[in-house]
């Protein structure tokens, strides 16, 4: 899948003065070779001009999308990973690099590349930051991160994007759905159904999004998580009473549907805390090994007065997420209630401390890697107290 990437990197480095001038004519003519279509001998050219300097960051991203623009994966992701030791911060690169892995199968470090160059950002190329949203939503899928690709692909649908393939990542994000998975014949309409109510959710068409999903509720009633994904966009539309209804048809067609029970007791929490204990309690009963649903029941115990039985909760979600604030600043809330004044104490210094970090890191780094199982999303529905006293 050949891209051509038209970017200006955001730090060239200048050649040194009085460097030879064969590496200057080295330059001049990979240049010219690679305008005039000539890729093999600009490839050449540009490797022997860095084997001369090797450390010419402009000379390594010349290589590595020359590369790239052949289908060339392996040979353009040495170029990128070597322009990486240079410029470890370029996101620019990172996202090249994933893009690479991404064709070599090289899931997991692919991944982390394409985060890193949300964290660190890319310049303003729009085709490329598009091609790199699209890939890191379908490897949060592979790797079943369901709301972060949601997250992620949902801002190729606020710009506009309605290619068939995002429609189906939109789709299978909402429902759950990893593409190594084979759907029931027939049904694929289903999830590309989904996928365009979602896309209408991400430019807040919420009544075009509720009409499609209505439609495949009633034609595919027993749809594994279609009642699960509509009450997602019901919650999101601030319907809260109807969107605990689809919640409960899931778990009527599944009772062992546990996103549907931390659904409710996610919204149940604080508005009901003791109602939606039941749910919390049996999604941990049937995903003991889930941290989030530990956190949550964590929280619902604290609001009905157990503080004792929510710190083994926290404590476990602590372990899953040793870097979100949000956990020790519930937990040091459970620590302060009974007594614990010490660990208290030391839960509350580091939420100032995470929370600060959080701070600083806002506007650079959009979809932060989240580890699976817990999201902004869920940790936002369940935030309604204040720091740990």
């Amino acid at each position: 899948m050949a891209l051509v990437v038209v970017v200006c990197m955001m730090t060239h480095g200048t050649l040194a003065a009085g460097q030879s001038s064969a590496l200057n004519r080295l330059e001049e003519r990979a240049k010219k070779a690679s305008e005039e279509n000539r890729l093999d001998e600009a490839g050449r050219l540009y490797a022997r001009a860095l084997a001369l300097r090797p450390r010419w960051a402009q000379g390594w991203w010349s290589l590595g999308t020359l590369e790239y623009d052949q289908d060339h994966y392996a040979e353009a992701a040495q170029a990128f990973q070597k322009l990486l030791r240079i410029q470890p911060s370029n996101g620019t690169a990172h996202a090249m690099l994933g893009l690479c892995q991404f064709e070599l199968g090289k899931d997991e470090p692919a991944l982390k590349n394409l985060l890193a160059a949300e964290r660190f950002g890319i310049v303003k190329d729009e085709q490329l930051r598009r091609v790199a949203l699209y890939h890191l939503g379908v490897l949060q899928l592979r790797a079943r991160r369901y709301r972060d690709a949601h997250e992620t692909l949902l801002q190729l649908a606020k710009d506009g994007v309605r290619t068939k393939e995002l429609i189906i990542a939109l789709g299978q994000a909402a429902l759950l759905i990893s593409p190594h998975e084979s759907f029931p014949e027939g049904t694929q309409g289903v999830i590309e159904g989904a996928g365009q109510a979602e896309a209408k959710l991400g430019t807040k068409d919420f009544e075009g999004a509720k009409q499609i999903y209505g439609g495949l509720t009633t034609e595919y009633p027993d749809y594994p998580n279609l009642h699960f994904a509509y009450g997602r966009l019901l919650l999101e539309a601030h319907e809260t009473d109807e969107a605990v209804k689809e919640f409960q048809r899931e778990l009527e067609r599944d009772p062992k549907n546990v996103n549907s029970l931390l659904e409710i007791a996610a919204v149940r929490y604080q508005m009901d805390s003791q109602d939606g204990l039941k749910y919390a309690e049996e999604a941990v009963k049937l995903a003991p090994g889930m941290p989030f649903a530990h956190y949550l029941l964590g929280l619902l115990r604290l609001d009905t007065g157990n503080a004792a039985g929510a710190i083994p909760e926290f404590e476990i979600a602590r372990k899953a997420f040793p870097m979100e604030a949000q956990v020790y600043f519930s937990l040091g809330s459970a620590y302060a209630r009974t007594g614990r004044k010490v660990e208290a104490a030391k839960a509350r210094a580091e939420f100032v401390r995470l929370n600060a970090q959080a701070a600083t890191q806002a506007g650079s780094n959009v979809y932060g890697e989240r580890p699976s199982g817990i999201s902004q999303g869920q940790l936002r529905a369940v935030d309604r107290g204040k720091p740990p006293q």
